[in-house]
């Protein structure tokens, strides 16, 4: 590369929020930018025959990498999942792990998972699982025909009018996933000039079609070397969204090649990588530690860049309030894709575009940043091992005893797929500072956490191997810890020497775990989630956490939450908890009528209730209740909840409601019952004064109400 950008020093003293002009960016990307045409003759092909025929169909789109498949895909998936009994979206990526790619595909579709299933015994389940029921499958970015060949072996042909999509770069590949089923073959275009001006316009200036004149000749010129791509256009408008001097804008021009080339999409993130400073240089290409197409929790990453010392100390900032400002950053230069974007904005989660991801593995990779094992390879060259990354079940020897000599100067182990023979002994890990051990490392046990507590200079610890049930007492030992994330682990007890962590800050667990009375003691704890109110001295425990920001709670006696715990917060502590989200699922519905009062919950801004299995929902809010509520999340059954409480809902006593997602499990309830459970929420919304928005979607067996 001839040119690179001077290191910007970025000014982040002020929070920093993700752009607002990206949520109607992406609303351009779906609506304008030629999505609506072929979005709609892929769900028209789909429907047909819907009442009469019943044979599984197959639609494959096929496109350049950047081009929008994934985009596309997501807005059929979005538009048609409503009318299957089951879905999901499951990636593929360049070297799957077929197993966890299975395993992936059961968990979604809403069934169990054995972590001793071998693959052929996930295929037989898929298969068993799906026999009787119309399933819509996403199967994304496959790369080759072995690949589709498993997918298609685990998916019941059982002529239930049964959809599939398929993704992909290849175009034999493609043809091949329709060729032995009734299948169509979409081949993906790049946008027209005209829509590609009305993207980058709405990135850089927030109107489709608001370009300064003296701007409009270099614009043309940038947009000829897109070549109507959509990722090369948004990282190129990203970019150019803060310079408004023309001449800024030459130089970028000046050094893209054009886009329709591997070589040339890579030239073009560089120069976004390039305008960067340092220390979003180092954040970005520490996500090359993740696998392709894994979804990242925000919160997840952002400890893990402040456990790594990646985070820059900002005067009146907490080093998470940083850390976030990094997140969002990344987000707004369009390197990273946010997902499940929030009432406040804030996205939950993001993903990295598999182009980004070759060019961060490889810039890493030059920095001695991150190594990474993967099948039998291994990247790292250098003389020392910083960070490193299991991708892959085994170590081949030579690999095994490459990392083995640099064993001891690791700062950082993710395992995202290996087996118990596939692992060193974890000892003398003297320098870590962050160790996962992911959900697809299902083979992984006890004797591998066993010397955690010699890791003193541990900060951030993530444990999700099922096989993994307890923890060493001596985990009181890791005085730097400030993040431990046992969620997904079988872990169903924690040590009473859990409290002397005085700077854990979030504590992840299962709602099944028993938590002693000990984590009263952790003085630093800010998040505590997923627990059983039952499961130690609830409110008590709760009053003596005084930096409690986010609590999630699970019933087990729904009815407790109205009575006590609302109540204890309040009387019992003289203040209410700064709450920013309260999370409530409960296998039974409450055996009462469940009345939120003014005096819960005061501070609340998120309120998640979900009654699964599709219990009945009796819940009220009087008048001025949680006065400020924004973003209401409601999961119930139609059946239960008529016979209960008769679709009686008070939202518009919630005076400062923005968002409301309401979740209707449809088992058991004929579809006329379905149809009023969705009307009645309508008019309740109706009625509120703030006029929120509204989101009602459907799960299980029933008719939906709309199709």
């Amino acid at each position: 590369m001839s040119y690179k950008f001077d290191e910007l020093a970025s000014n982040f003293s002020q929070v920093v929020q993700i752009d607002p002009r990206l949520p109607a960016l992406f609303i351009e990307a779906k609506r304008l930018v030629g999505i609506d045409g072929p979005r709609e003759k892929i769900i028209e092909w789909l429907k047909e025959d819907d009442d009469f025929g019943r044979q599984l169909k197959v639609v494959s789109i096929v496109g350049f990498g950047g081009l929008g498949k994934m985009t596309l895909t997501n807005q059929v998936y979005e538009k048609m999942k409503g009318r299957f009994d089951c879905s999901c979206f499951v990636p593929v990526s360049r070297n799957p792990n077929v197993a966890k790619m299975l395993a992936d595909m059961l968990k979604e579709l809403g069934s169990c998972v054995d972590p001793s299933d071998d693959e052929r015994q996930l295929i037989n389940k898929l298969r068993a699982f799906l026999q009787d029921k119309r399933y819509f499958v996403i199967v994304d970015d496959i790369w080759s025909l072995q690949a589709w060949e498993v997918v298609k072996a685990a998916l019941s042909e059982n002529n239930l009018n049964s959809r599939i999509i398929t993704t992909t770069r290849i175009t034999n590949v493609a043809t091949s996933c329709c060729s032995s089923l009734a299948g169509y073959v979409h081949k993906i275009q790049p946008l027209s000039d005209q829509q590609s001006q009305q993207l980058f316009f709405k990135r850089v200036f927030g109107d489709s079609s608001a370009c300064p004149p003296h701007m409009e000749k270099i614009t043309h010129g940038i947009l000829e070397k897109c070549h109507g791509l959509p990722l090369a256009i948004i990282t190129v408008a990203s970019l150019l969204a803060g310079k408004s001097n023309k001449d800024q804008w030459e130089q970028v021009y000046n050094s893209m090649s054009s886009a329709f080339s591997h070589q040339g999409m890579r030239d073009i993130l560089l120069l976004s990588y390039y305008d960067l400073p340092h220390y979003l240089k180092t954040c970005l290409l520490y996500l090359s530690m993740y696998p392709e197409d894994y979804k990242i929790e925000r919160e997840e990453l952002i400890w893990k860049w402040i456990a790594e010392g990646l985070v820059i100390e900002v005067r009146g900032q907490t080093a998470d309030q940083v850390a976030e400002n990094y997140f969002n950053e990344l987000v707004n230069r369009s390197l990273i894709q946010p997902i499940y974007i929030q009432y406040d904005g804030r996205a939950e989660a993001c993903r990295v575009h598999d182009l980004v991801l070759d060019l961060i593995v490889s810039l890493s990779a030059e920095e001695n940043l991150v190594s990474i094992v993967e099948g039998q390879s291994y990247n790292g060259g250098g003389h020392k091992i910083r960070r490193l990354s299991v991708q892959s079940k085994h170590f081949g020897d030579e690999v095994m005893q490459e990392i083995m000599d640099k064993w001891s100067q690791v700062r950082s182990i993710s395992f995202y797929g290996c087996d118990e023979q596939g692992i060193p002994h974890l000892q003398k890990l003297h320098s870590l500072r962050v160790l996962v051990f992911s959900r697809y490392s299902y083979h992984l046990g006890n004797q591998h956490v066993k010397y955690i507590g010699s890791m003193f200079q541990l900060k951030f610890l993530s444990i999700s191997s099922p096989r993994i049930t307890e923890l060493p007492e001596d985990i009181r030992d890791l005085e730097h810890l400030q993040t431990l994330d046992i969620r997904f682990s079988g872990i169903t007890k924690l040590p009473p020497s859990i409290g002397r962590l005085q700077r854990l800050v979030l504590l992840l667990v299962s709602p099944h775990v028993e938590l002693p009375d000990e984590i009263g003691d952790l003085h630093a704890l800010q998040e505590l989630s997923p627990i059983n109110n039952s499961s130690m001295n609830f409110l008590e425990t709760l009053r003596r956490l005084t930096k409690l920001k986010t609590v999630g709670i699970y019933l087990a006696d729904g009815d407790r939450l109205g009575h006590d715990t609302g109540s204890g917060c309040q009387d019992r502590t003289g203040k209410s908890l700064h709450l920013r989200g309260h999370t409530c699922s409960t296998l039974h519905a409450p055996d009462e009528r469940l009345t939120i009062n003014t005096q819960q919950f005061r501070r609340l801004k998120q309120f998640v209730f979900r009654i699964i299995h599709g219990g009945g929902l009796e819940m009220l809010f009087s008048q001025e209740a949680m006065p400020e509520l924004r973003r209401l999340h409601l999961e119930f059954g139609a059946q239960e909840t008529e016979s209960k409480m008769g679709f009686e809902f008070s939202f518009e006593h919630l005076a400062s409601l923005e968002h409301i997602v309401i979740a209707i499990d449809r088992h058991g309830a004929t579809r006329s019952r379905v149809e009023a459970a969705e009307a009645a929420v309508k008019n309740s919304v109706s009625i509120h004064p703030g006029r929120p928005t509204l989101h009602v979607y459907f799960s299980g067996r029933g008719t939906p109400a709309h199709l």
